[in-house]
């Protein structure tokens, strides 16, 4: 397979089709990324193209369902069904020995918290977890959070796009591509009438229960950002983890930090071969 291109294809979960993107000649180690919301496995393009043609690891981007070209819905589902329904499809995709068995999960955000309880419900299809941050919030802080959690969709005023439009486009971090950003800000209109679906899931779910419970080796990669702080927290729950933390991040990690993330990423999995 190309590197610099990845195999597209769908699988069948109980929520309708979900959609994933695969690099690689997926021979052996298999990371599998987990995308924040609400964007989509595309959110890791860079990452897995770098990836792939440095390293002999391959990698599998999930959309998660109600995202990217996967199956829209009408309702919130939540973390555990967003975990149920990402094992499904990577169980249909092994069955038919379309991708390695061999998984690694990595998470970003929200994608953190459905690889954390695919680790818990389902110990036997993964060997190690990722976090590239964790959004790590106390059950009082979740409720707040909730109450607060903004709803609106896009109005028929075109200033109602101008803080998507100013948070991805005009504000977005030095370096990072004017057709990147632009790809991010279509997927946040595509989604507008669910773009706080995952932020529901991620404030209903009680990572200060659930991070003691997963049992597999950790990395736990840190950067500088508004979940700093709530990424040290839930390192501290973590029975087996590996903290690492990036220099220069500035956010947009998953273009402005590739190397460093694979450099971490390759020692973590090469240190649990030994």
């Amino acid at each position: 397979m190309n590197p610099s291109s990845p195999k597209y294809s769908y699988a069948q979960t109980d929520h309708g089709q979900m959609h994933l993107r695969i690099w690689g000649d997926q021979k052996g180690i298999n990371i599998v990324c987990l995308h924040p919301m609400p964007y989509s496995g595309s959110y890791y393009d860079t990452f897995c193209q770098q990836l792939v043609s440095s390293t002999a690891y391959s990698a599998v981007a999930l959309d998660f369902i109600g995202y990217g070209r996967s199956a829209m819905i009408d309702n919130p589902i939540s973390i555990k069904e967003h975990a149920q329904a990402s094992v499904a499809c990577l169980e249909e995709m092994i069955s038919a020995g379309i991708i390695s068995d061999d998984i690694s999960l990595m998470g970003f955000h929200t994608g953190s918290a459905v690889a954390n309880e695919i680790a818990i419900l389902y110990p036997e299809i993964v060997h190690q977890v990722i976090f590239v941050t964790y959004p790590y919030f106390e059950k009082s802080q979740r409720l707040e959070l909730l109450r607060t959690l903004n709803k609106d969709s896009i109005g028929e005023d075109l200033n109602s796009l101008q803080e998507s439009w100013d948070f991805t486009i005009s504000k977005r971090p030095q370096g990072i591509p004017f057709n990147r950003a632009f790809s991010n800000f279509i997927e946040q209109l595509q989604n507008a009438d669910r773009n706080w679906f995952g932020f529901d899931a991620m404030f209903n779910y009680p990572s200060e229960k659930r991070l003691t419970l997963i049992e597999h080796p950790v990395l736990m990669i840190n950067d500088n950002s508004s979940l700093t702080e709530a990424t040290i927290k839930a390192n501290e729950m973590i029975k087996n983890s590996v903290y690492e933390e990036l220099t220069d991040a500035q956010g947009g990690v998953f273009e402005l930090n590739v190397d460093q993330i694979i450099q971490h990423v390759c020692a973590f999995l090469q240190s649990q071969c030994n």
